[in-house]
């Protein structure tokens, strides 16, 4: 599956890891030993450039399979047919590793999909009232990354404590208000804004929802591009210690409007370098990129040029070829997971995925496919080693609670 930040960040995957962490010293202040003086005064007191240590921590993401030797068998008779379900099995679950990234890279590296709408217990009740995607607003269709089947852990909020399981039933409201759960714990109390996030073990395991992503995630851009609201420290770099690692976060609580985003970019270019008009580029979802097309309205009624790929942009207005859509001649880029009501702007090469394991099949035996013990079944499993990181998250900015319509969908 292809990510749509991948044509935007740099990748490092020759860097010296120390264990699990990437380690190295940036410079984050300057030497304010300076300044204007009249004749006789003293020189200004002595200072020194600032530095901080950048540590990148590494994350797992894991994807298996398996297979019985029932269908094994059967399909050997076949070896067209097995080969279909063999490559069917492998693709699908890489692709389906992929969706899960995208999401990831969207959020604050802290697993949470959703939240708890309003306590619940479940001796009383097998309905689960979610909003909040990522956590964060806007409330709407909180069972957006919800999915039928999947394993879920409750989270006391701003903890990693397990109030409980659930697994999620094959009713999930048209709203994406609700979700109605199959499996869960009697008497379990889940309260009011708790953090719902994967869970690795069905309900019923004594470590019940011990194994779960809470805080295991790469980080993605909610935490990247960010003042400290999701992310206050990135990389153990702490960003009220060092302001100078915040992103501009403008809260519009409204429609979207041309300002706005001038008034982004405008920031990321006095904190940054100024190079937002050269090498800056949008992301949105498909929710506030339709925000942005209603601005251009009155251009497609008034303009004699092609409208099917208009340009809000105030200065070297182009139409991109491909219906790509642009501001400012800057491309605006759309993903499926991005939260809604949220603008992302930063600069190309700004943030690094650093990579330790692309992505492969374990075969430290030289085998993809091993035997489960006990059964006759067969697994394998794939996996990714990486992290993002950015070390200009002061060159990005993003417009929070943008009003948008949003669609409940679910895949």
């Amino acid at each position: 599956m292809v990510n749509p930040l991948t044509d935007w960040i740099d990748e490092n995957d020759s860097s010296d890891w120390t264990g699990r962490q990437v380690i190295y010293t940036i410079h984050v202040s300057r030497n304010e030993g300076v300044g204007a003086s009249a004749e006789g005064d003293p020189l200004p007191a002595a200072g020194q450039q600032g530095y901080a240590q950048v540590k990148i921590a590494e994350k797992f993401n894991y994807g298996r399979i398996e297979l019985t030797g029932q269908v094994i068998k059967s399909s050997l008779q076949n070896k067209g047919a097995f080969t279909r379900a063999m490559e069917s099995e492998v693709k699908g679950l890489v692709k389906d590793l992929g969706n899960e990234r995208e999401r990831q890279n969207f959020g604050a590296g802290n697993g949470v999909l959703c939240l708890v709408n309003g306590a619940i217990t479940t001796t009383s009740s097998t309905t689960l009232t979610v909003d909040s995607p990522y956590g964060v607003t806007p409330t709407t269709n909180g069972a957006r990354f919800l999915s039928r089947g999947a394993f879920y852990a409750v989270i006391t909020t701003g903890g990693t404590t397990v109030e409980g399981t659930f697994t999620c039933g094959n009713t999930i409201s048209s709203t994406g208000h609700t979700v109605v759960m199959s499996a869960y714990k009697a008497g379990t109390t889940f309260s009011d804004n708790a953090y719902v996030v994967r869970a690795k073990r069905v309900v019923g395991i004594t470590t019940d929802g011990a194994y779960n992503s809470i805080n295991n995630e790469p980080m993605g851009l909610l935490g990247l591009i960010d003042d400290g609201t999701y992310a206050n420290t990135l990389s153990n770099i702490n960003r009220t210690t060092y302001p100078i690692f915040k992103s501009t976060v403008l809260t519009i609580n409204g429609s979207l409007s041309l300002d706005a985003i001038q008034r982004g970019i405008d920031a990321a270019d006095e904190m940054g370098g100024g190079d937002f008009g050269n090498n800056g580029v949008f992301f949105t979802g498909y929710d506030t990129r339709r925000e942005y097309l209603k601005l251009l309205q009155p251009d497609r009624r008034y303009s004699g040029v092609d409208l099917s790929k208009p340009d809000g942009g105030t200065k070297k207005a182009a139409l991109k070829q491909g219906g790509e859509i642009t501001y400012g001649d800057r491309p605006w880029k759309v993903s499926k997971k991005a939260p809604y009501g949220t603008l992302f702007g930063f600069l190309k090469g700004s943030i690094t995925r650093y990579i330790h394991v692309r992505g492969e099949w374990a075969d430290e035996d030289e085998r993809i496919f091993r035997n489960v013990a006990g059964y006759d079944k067969w697994e394998a499993f794939y996996r990714i080693f990486d992290n993002y990181h950015s070390d200009r998250p002061n060159e990005g900015f993003r417009l929070d609670g943008i009003t948008t319509t949003v669609q409940a969908l679910h895949e």
